[in-house]
């Protein structure tokens, strides 16, 4: 039962912390739609795709040490 409980736990805490990481993907969702199609905005939509990857891969691997 206590394994179960221990499960149950990290299911609903997953589930919380991907609600932030959703949040963010879609208010990146319309810059990433208009700004790769102005030639001088390119560079700064690559940049907010490294930043979101990044973001995305630190709070992955952060969860997994605790």
């Amino acid at each position: 039962m206590l394994a179960t409980a221990r499960w149950a736990q990290r299911v609903l805490i997953v589930l919380f912390a991907l609600v932030p990481v959703i949040v963010v993907t879609l208010a990146f969702a319309p810059a990433l739609l208009v700004l790769p199609f102005h030639r001088s905005r390119t560079a700064h939509a690559v940049s907010m795709v490294r930043q979101l990857a990044a973001w995305t891969k630190a709070l992955l691997l952060s969860s997994r040490e605790r």
